[in-house]
């Protein structure tokens, strides 16, 4: 530039530096700057505020720091919009000690007068370096000394607050916000809204959407869309769809984040054909499906064990120019692993780094859980080994799923082993972990000692789950110890826990295998007064052991409440009937028009 005739201006060296740090080009905006300081060329603060910035964004903070310095020997003040930008440098950085001192300076030494996009960088700042309640405190600090901060900060607090789940703190904020003469806008609900959906706090969102309308504010689709969400995530699909078909009528459009929230919502409820449906209506009304949509929709077929159309669904994806990732991938795999076809799953894994798509700890997670379900340890041994060869973490799924499928193949030393590295390597060790242990036990009749493991879980800070109890009554129950797990069962609500079906289908086969008739039907009885619905197991188990014990006709009552509630009768009850018939030479009515009953239902 230096030879152009006539030399440029200030404004085209400002105007050169602005374009280039727009397309990212710090290092080039920095080489004119410097070309400027040698040429004499004079330099304003808007120039010195480019490159002080240019530097940041390089996280050369040091250099912005001392370009500040140069300019206060040569009579220039910083004026607030470069020293905004050096605190933003600091956080951009990760040196949030560092540019709280810098605002401290500004506000003790008077440099200048913070305006709002200085306060916003600071609270936003510390909210992002998750230091919310120093944000907290600062914005408290603003408000005392008479520098209100406005809508923007008040709403980056609430965010960081929500982010970190602290909703009771939000709240007060929320609160404090109408004293100062601040007016929460749609994006400050939208936030709390979505606040209180992540922890599961639905009907207090609800309200929160109420008191919006009641103060004039029009709920935006972000609002229904965190809802819709919360109400999924609870399994209210149902409040979440008659909310869904609101919509519309608010006078607002659904959107791509609406649909996939909603498909995924019933897909998650195996209500597959409504969420198809819904799929197809969003094309319909011209709204593009994402990735995210692709990616739940191939996990729905794949879970209906309906590969083609995955594939099919994935060929059409592509097509449309929606790129697959590792999710997708890793969706793929885990369908073709849970349907047993390892070789499938396997040349998908090697066709991942020729497409260039990063397999993560989750896809070797998967291949260790299909290799052990397929009852290959040696390949299930090859995968996690392979984990930290390939410059990745074993997490504590890649453990628990390993020890699992060691565990279940009689390999009890080697799981153990496994648990004493991951305890080696401070991984963390949850209930599921506990449990998979506490089940290798009772499966090798070492009842006791599951006992005592038991109370060293409790010791290091575990809290027994259901699952936990389920593992152990189960254990005493095949140990022939049926007193021990019905005093067990009937100290589960002492410990806050109610026992599921399962469990009760546990007890119920014990009972009845030890030839307690009596007891069982009294928990039968007991199991649908405690409001825990039987499930088509409770009833055969219930029939089975009828059967077996010549009380056929006692046990078609059961059978006709199996047929009202769509239960499925096991092959066996069925041979048994039809045994019956066979010696009765096919002349009892009634047990003909319980099989014919039966059978349809099959």
């Amino acid at each position: 530039m230096k030879s152009m005739r006539p030399e440029p201006s200030v404004y085209m060296y400002s105007k050169l530096m602005s374009v280039t740090a727009n397309i990212e080009q710090y290092s080039f905006a920095l080489y004119v700057f410097d070309e400027m300081l040698r040429m004499g060329v004079p330099v304003d603060t808007h120039t010195m505020t480019i490159a002080v910035n240019c530097c940041c964004l390089l996280k050369d903070i040091n250099s912005g720091f001392s370009l500040m310095g140069f300019f206060f020997k040569i009579g220039y003040e910083p004026n607030v919009v470069t020293i905004s930008t050096l605190i933003k440098g600091f956080f951009f950085v990760e040196k949030e000690a560092e540019a709280v001192k810098l605002f401290e300076k500004v506000l003790n030494l008077n440099l200048c007068v913070p305006d709002d996009v200085m306060i916003l960088q600071m609270i936003d700042g510390l909210c992002k370096a998750g230091q919310v309640i120093a944000a907290h405190d600062w914005l408290h600090r603003l408000e005392g000394s008479g520098r209100s901060p406005n809508i923007m900060a008040y709403n980056a607090l609430i965010h960081g607050l929500c982010k970190e789940g602290r909703m009771k703190e939000a709240g007060n904020v929320l609160e404090s916000m109408t004293q100062q003469n601040v007016s929460p806008n749609v994006v400050t609900y939208s936030v709390v809204i979505n606040g209180f959906c992540s922890m599961g706090e639905i009907d207090r969102a609800k309200e929160l959407l109420d008191t919006m309308v009641e103060r004039g504010l029009k709920p935006d689709i972000v609002c229904y869309n965190s809802l819709i969400n919360g109400y999924c995530k609870k399994g209210s699909v149902d409040e979440a769809w008659l909310l869904f078909l609101e919509i519309p009528d608010k006078g607002l459009e659904h959107n791509t984040r609406t649909y996939n929230t909603m498909i995924h919502g019933l897909f998650t409820t195996d209500r597959f054909v409504e969420g198809w449906n819904l799929f197809e209506d969003m094309e319909a009304q011209h709204i593009h499906p994402n990735l995210y949509t692709y990616n739940t929709l191939l996990d729905g077929l794949l879970k209906h064990r309906m590969v083609d159309d995955a594939l099919q669904l994935l060929s059409e994806m592509v097509e449309k120019g929606v790129s697959p990732n590792v999710v997708t991938c890793n969706i793929l795999i885990d369908g073709y692993c849970s349907h047993g076809e390892m070789v499938r799953a396997r040349e998908l894994f090697d066709s991942m780094a020729e497409t260039g798509i990063k397999r993560d700890t989750v896809t070797y997670n998967i291949l260790i859980k299909g290799y052990c379900k397929a009852r290959n340890l040696d390949e299930a041994w090859r995968f996690f080994d392979e984990i930290s060869h390939v410059g990745l973490k074993h997490s504590t799924v890649s453990y628990t799923t390993m020890m699992h499928g060691l565990i279940r193949q009689s390999s009890f030393l080697d799981g153990w082993k496994l648990f004493q590295d991951m305890e080696a390597q401070k991984l963390h060790l949850n209930m599921h972990t506990y449990n998979i242990l506490l089940d290798g036990l009772c499966r090798i009749h070492r009842i006791n000692e599951a006992f005592a493991f038991l109370r060293v879980m409790e010791a290091k800070g575990a809290n027994p789950d259901i699952v936990t109890y389920g593992v152990l009554i189960n254990g005493l129950c095949k140990d022939g110890r049926l007193d021990d797990a019905i005093r067990l069962f009937n100290h589960l609500p002492s410990n806050g826990l109610n026992p599921k079906v399962e469990i009760y289908n546990m007890m119920l086969n014990s009972l009845f295998h030890n030839e307690r008739e009596v007891e069982a039907k009294r928990l039968m009885e007991e199991m649908e007064r405690r409001g825990c619905t039987p499930s088509g197991v409770t009833f055969n188990i219930i029939v089975w052991n009828m059967v077996k014990g010549n009380k056929i006709y006692e046990a078609i009552p059961f059978l006709e409440e199996m047929c009202r509630r769509g239960f499925k009768v096991t092959s066996e009850i069925i041979s048994a009937l039809l045994e019956e018939l066979r010696i009765g030479e096919g002349k009892d009515e009634k047990l003909q028009e319980i099989i014919k009953k039966v059978c349809a239902q099959n």
